[in-house]
């Protein structure tokens, strides 16, 4: 998948959460960011880096800029109306999961990934490495 933020440079490795604002003092962004923050032991858990994509501002893809024409880009290709609020949660495999137009906890976010096939492999895997599955 590319949308100019270079997602995939991410797959297989990461689940993406982009954060959509106007602003990022944008109260809603603001707000998204406080309550995944609060959580990082289950977003570090299921591989979650959070992208701030802003139509006035500098955006941000997990710790590298982002070009205003970048996060135009993404803007579109994820459908988020000019001037508003979105979260897009996509998995390792490039597939979006989630799509919300208001903040959400992050136990939804988590709720989210932890119902997909490549989770359930991945809590598989690594109960085999802990010799749980003996």
């Amino acid at each position: 998948m590319s949308v100019g933020l270079d997602l995939d440079q991410y797959q297989m490795k990461n689940r993406v959460l982009l954060v959509f604002a106007p602003t990022p003092d944008d109260v809603r962004y603001e707000e998204q960011i406080e309550e995944m923050e609060a959580h990082q032991d289950g977003t570090d858990e299921r591989d979650i880096v959070v992208f701030g994509v802003f139509e006035d501002g500098p955006s941000y893809a997990a710790d590298r800029p982002v070009s205003s024409e970048e996060s135009a880009r993404a803007r579109e290709r994820f459908d988020v109306p000019e001037s508003g609020f979105g979260l897009r949660l996509v998995d390792k495999d490039g597939t979006e999961i989630l799509r919300s137009a208001e903040p959400l906890l992050a136990a939804d976010v988590f709720h989210a990934v932890d119902q997909t096939d490549l989770r359930w492999r991945e809590a598989e895997q690594l109960s085999e490495l802990r010799g749980e599955g003996e």
